[in-house]
């Protein structure tokens, strides 16, 4: 399989574990509302953010591996690669101030 397929797969799959906690998260402290109902709402909002993004990114990624021996595929992946990269390192640095800032 080539570089960029692989990675985008990767990195996708990656986002979907934990990009749905930092959304989750980020709409939580945006609020302000009673620290009690944090962990309710941390929970509820991110079953509902995995029950969307999941199933939107393992569409994407058996689209991947259908397409994977195409090679203009691979030029085209190359972007999403590296934005689900970003995203990642977004939600890496969000949870580590969290941790240590809050």
């Amino acid at each position: 399989m080539h570089k960029n397929i692989t990675s985008t797969i990767f990195y996708s799959l990656l986002f979907a574990m934990g990009g749905a906690p930092t959304i989750a998260m980020m709409l939580i402290l945006s609020q302000k509302h009673d620290p009690n109902i944090m962990y309710q709402a941390f929970i509820g909002l991110s079953v509902i953010f995995a029950c969307i993004l999941v199933p939107l990114i393992l569409i994407q990624n058996a689209y991947l591996l259908y397409k994977r021996k195409n090679p203009e595929m691979e030029e085209k992946v190359e972007v999403v690669s590296k934005i689900y990269l970003g995203l990642n390192v977004f939600c890496l640095v969000f949870w580590l101030c969290y941790q240590f800032l809050y």
